[in-house]
C-alpha cells in the first residue's frame, strides 16, 4: 500500500490499475455516509473497489493504515455502495432474483431504487446493473465457494470475487454471506461487509447483502480516483 501524506490518500492496486481513497474513513449510516462523501466531491467505494482495500490490507496486517482497516471491520459495517432490489417470483420477465446497481440512489437517507428504469438499463446492457436469479447459496460457506458464488461474483466482479475469497480464509471460520433465498414482496436492501461471530464467538468475515442501512453505524474510505465503468 502506497500512502501519500498531507490529505492522506491510500493508493492500493484494483484490476489493471490503482485506486486512491481518502483516509479516514467517514462513519454514520449508509445514507450519511453516502452524503459526507458526496460533499467532498468524492466516489462512493462500490463492492469491488473495497474488495481491493481489504484484500491489500491483509497483505500486511501490521502496517498503520492497514491494521486500521482491518480493525475496522470489527468495530461496524465497511459500507459498499451497491444497492440491492430482490424481486418475488412473479409473470414478469425479470423476478425471482435480485437486481445490483453501482451506486444507487440516495433519498432521505434510504435507497431508492426504481425497478422499471433498471429492468430497462438491464436491457441496454447497462455494465452498472446487473441481475442474479436466486439459487445462489446463502449463509456459511467455504471461502472458495465464495469466490464463485453467482451473487458475489456479481457484486464484486472475478477479480474482486476471488479477493474476498481470500480475505475470507484468513478467518478461523468459514464466510457467511447474508441475502434471501426468495422474497414475497420486492426488498430494498444495502450491502456491507463486517468481522462477525459464528455461535461459539470466532470471527468470520460476513457479506452482507440485506441490510437497511439507515439503523447501523458503518464506515467507507471516499475514492479520489475518477471511476470507472465496472
Amino acid at each position: 500500500m502506497e500512502i501519500q501524506v498531507g490529505k492522506t490518500c491510500l493508493i492500493v492496486p484494483h484490476q489493471e490499475g490503482e485506486r486512491t481513497f481518502q483516509y479516514p474513513a467517514f462513519r454514520g449510516n449508509y445514507g450519511s455516509v453516502a452524503e459526507a462523501i458526496d460533499k467532498d466531491t468524492l466516489g462512493r467505494p462500490i463492492s469491488s473497489e473495497t474488495a481491493s482495500l481489504v484484500y491489500d490490507a491483509f497483505q500486511n496486517k501490521k502496517g498503520e493504515y492497514e491494521s486500521q482497516i482491518i480493525n475496522l471491520l470489527k468495530d461496524a459495517f465497511l459500507w459498499e455502495f451497491i444497492g440491492n432490489l430482490y424481486l418475488p417470483k412473479s409473470n414478469e420477465e425479470l423476478n425471482n432474483g435480485v437486481i445490483l446497481e453501482n451506486n444507487p440512489q440516495i433519498i432521505n437517507g434510504r435507497l431508492n431504487m426504481d425497478k422499471q428504469s433498471l429492468v430497462k438499463r438491464l436491457q441496454s446492457n447497462d455494465p452498472l446493473v446487473k441481475f442474479v436469479p436466486f439459487g445462489y447459496k446463502i449463509g456459511t460457506q467455504k471461502p472458495k465457494e465464495l469466490g464463485k458464488n453467482p451473487y458475489i461474483v456479481a457484486r464484486y466482479g472475478e477479480e474482486g470475487a476471488q479477493k474476498i475469497s481470500e480475505v475470507a480464509s484468513k478467518y478461523k471460520v468459514n464466510p457467511h454471506l447474508f441475502s434471501f433465498e426468495s422474497v414475497d414482496e420486492e426488498k430494498t436492501r444495502s450491502s456491507a461487509l463486517n468481522r462477525g461471530w459464528d455461535w461459539y464467538f470466532v470471527g468470520r468475515l460476513d457479506v452482507i447483502g440485506s441490510s437497511w442501512g439507515d439503523n447501523w453505524d458503518g464506515h467507507a474510505f471516499g475514492v479520489c480516483a475518477p471511476k470507472e465503468s465496472e
